[in-house]
């Protein structure tokens, strides 16, 4: 079996090709900007790791590389965004790419496609746990959301009307963080790069200010959620189109904090009490229906997480 993970060596994508690749599988990464191949991840190259540079937007340019490679599945993480102000070509480019990519897919005769949904759809729901079934609204305050639901709608709307044996599956995917995270965007990386450099964490109002210890968050490690990427991949067979991928609880700033110091003694951080206005009860992807179906767990804790972040880290790499 051979599965092409586009957007492969982006940050998600990387920890998945790599996930396929150890395993043994038979492994496509593409790319379109030419990102560095992380370490981990170039180990496996010239053995069952091939990688491609590829434009999922290309009419014709998925279904090539799937017939070039003989390709069963796809593993759809390419970023679809265009650097342009202009809202009306974003929102082409984005439905162009993944009309695009589902053509190829269909007319390679890929036996399975999942791809890359988030959390971020329930960003306008005040409470969680968020369930597969849980209702949404129509609304889109938060942009990356608001592309995702109508991506769930379409792709599935496609799939059941033209997709022929082809299964599509969205991934409904937590918050994530670990090495190669670049953006600096989410609390455990901005604390465990300053842990491991030695100065303090950035707390500016581009991030938000410092953090409420109170506040929660539902993170899942990279690693972990590449091997969740591939047990639905490659699982025999699926009884639901869509599947939540996390950790299934959430983690407070306060206990982020404490698994940075037992990692690096005498880091510090100093938190706001209590919790922001921001915060939602219970605002996690619920999990059973992955571990009920392919017997995927995550393998990381928090504490192991954080400790493993930093030693990657701490051997020099820069992210």
């Amino acid at each position: 079996m051979t599965t092409i993970v586009t957007g492969g060596l982006g940050f998600i994508g990387a920890h998945t090709a790599r996930a396929f690749a150890a395993a043994g599988e038979r492994v496509v990464a593409t790319s379109y900007e030419g990102h560095r191949v992380p370490s981990f991840l170039a180990r496996h190259i010239g053995s069952n790791l091939k990688i491609e540079r590829c434009d999922v937007g290309e009419p014709g340019a998925v279904e090539a590389l799937a017939r070039k490679h003989g390709a069963d599945g796809i593993v759809h993480l390419a970023i679809h965004r265009l650097a342009s102000a202009d809202p009306g070509e974003d929102l082409r480019t984005n439905m162009d790419k993944l009309s695009r990519m589902l053509d190829g897919a269909i007319a390679a005769g890929v036996r399975r496609v999942c791809w890359a949904s988030n959390g971020a759809i329930f960003a306008e729901l005040q409470e969680g746990p968020f369930h597969e079934e849980t209702p949404v609204g129509l609304t889109g305050g938060v942009k990356p959301g608001a592309f995702k639901k109508a991506w769930e709608v379409l792709a599935h709307n496609y799939a059941n009307n033209y997709g022929a044996e082809t299964e599509v599956v969205s991934m409904r995917i937590s918050g994530v963080f670990g090495p190669t995270y670049r953006s600096m965007l989410n609390l455990p990386s901005r604390l465990c790069h300053a842990a491991s450099h030695g100065h303090g964490p950035d707390f500016s109002e581009r991030f938000g200010g410092v953090p409420f210890a109170g506040d929660t968050f539902d993170l899942t490690y990279a690693s972990d959620v590449g091997e969740a990427i591939r047990s639905l991949q490659l699982a025999p067979s699926l009884a639901h189109r869509v599947y939540n991928i996390g950790r299934g609880e959430t983690v407070t700033a306060a206990e982020l904090v404490d698994a940075v110091r037992a990692a690096k003694p005498g880091f510090d951080a100093e938190l706001q009490e209590g919790r922001s206005a921001r915060y939602r009860p219970n605002a996690c992807l619920t999990n059973e229906r992955i571990t009920g179906e392919t017997g995927w767990r995550p393998a990381n804790t928090i504490p192991a997480a954080i400790a493993d972040y930093i030693a990657w880290l701490d051997s020099g790499e820069e992210f």
